[in-house]
């Protein structure tokens, strides 16, 4: 077996879970149903070629193959992650778009109306108290 520094072993691990999620989410994705997804913000539109799909699907597995041949050849550890810590992590990042959403924030891209802050901060105060809650639910 190879034995890769500490500090490669992490720029390893890491760079490889990166992938790995990617190609988890793409592959997610592309299975019966979810092709096109459409939630409150978005809408995803299919508009691969049904025949591309299980191509796609097998360079991905084949991928997958490689990402796991090169864990076993490093010796790479599994990373655990807790799930409170993986919504902790999501719930960071959605309070950081928040305060960005907030009026003197948006002036950063221009000047807000007062109609549009009338609009925009309540709406952005009441999410903010919603994280609230939900940290408070995840902590408790």
């Amino acid at each position: 077996m190879t034995n890769v520094r500490e500090s490669h072993e992490r720029a390893l691990g890491s760079s490889l879970l990166v992938i790995e999620s990617n190609l988890q989410r793409i592959k997610a994705s592309l299975s019966e149903g979810n092709s096109a997804e459409q939630t409150v913000t978005h809408r995803t539109r299919d508009n691969l070629d049904s025949e591309a799909k299980p191509r796609i699907l097998e360079v991905i597995e084949d991928m997958l193959d490689e990402i796991k041949q090169m864990k076993e050849t490093f010796e790479l550890e599994t990373e655990e992650r807790s799930l409170k810590a993986e919504i902790a992590a999501a719930l960071t990042e959605i309070w950081i778009i928040l305060v960005d959403l907030e009026p003197d924030n948006l002036d950063a891209y221009g000047e807000l109306s007062e109609s549009d802050t009338a609009l925009i901060e309540p709406n952005a105060l009441s999410l903010m108290n919603k994280l609230d809650k939900f940290n408070k639910l995840l902590y408790s």
